[in-house]
C-alpha cells in the first residue's frame, strides 16, 4: 500500500496541475473539458468549450478564450485524449477529418453531428470559430502536456 501511495504522490509531481490520475472521468465530454481547461485556462482567462462533439475515439470542440476562438480535433489513443489539430471551419468538414486520420464513416458522422450541435448555438459564437485561420496539426510538434486518462 505504501508503494502505491508513493507512486501516486510521485506521479502528481510530474502531472500538470488539475490532472488527477485516480479520478479520471468516464464521460468523454467531461474528460475532454478537464483536459482542455487544465491545459489552457489561466487566471483571469477562462476557456469556454461548446459544443463538445464526440464520435467514438474522436471529438471536435468549439472553443473561445479571450479574443481567440477556433475548433480542436482530439483523439483517444492508449487511454488518453490528445489534441490532434486546431483550426477554424476546416475542422467541421468530413474531408478534413478523413485527411487527419478518421475513417470515412466516422468523419461523416462527426461532421454531421458538429453541424447539428453548432446549429443550436448563437450564430455569433459559431462565426468566431472560423477566426482561428489555417489548420495547425499538433502531433509531432512541441506542445504543452495534453493528455488526461480516459477509461
Amino acid at each position: 500500500m505504501r508503494a502505491i501511495l508513493a507512486l501516486l504522490v510521485s506521479l502528481t509531481a510530474i502531472l500538470p496541475s488539475g490532472m488527477v490520475l485516480a479520478q479520471a472521468p468516464t464521460d468523454p465530454a467531461v474528460a475532454i473539458r478537464q483536459l482542455l481547461s487544465s491545459t489552457f485556462e489561466k487566471p483571469g482567462s477562462a476557456l469556454s468549450l461548446d459544443p463538445i462533439v464526440v464520435e467514438g475515439d474522436a471529438a471536435v470542440v468549439g472553443w473561445i478564450q479571450d479574443d481567440m476562438a477556433g475548433r480542436a480535433l482530439l483523439r483517444a489513443r492508449n487511454g488518453h485524449w490528445t489534441i490532434v489539430a486546431c483550426g477554424g471551419d476546416a475542422l467541421k468538414a468530413a474531408a478534413t477529418l478523413q485527411r487527419l486520420g478518421l475513417p470515412s464513416v466516422q468523419a461523416t458522422r462527426l461532421a454531421t453531428s458538429i453541424a447539428r450541435d453548432e446549429a443550436r448555438l448563437d450564430p455569433t459564437r459559431v462565426a468566431r470559430f472560423a477566426t482561428f485561420g489555417e489548420l495547425v496539426e499538433m502531433e509531432g510538434h512541441p506542445h504543452p502536456p495534453a493528455t488526461v486518462p480516459r477509461h
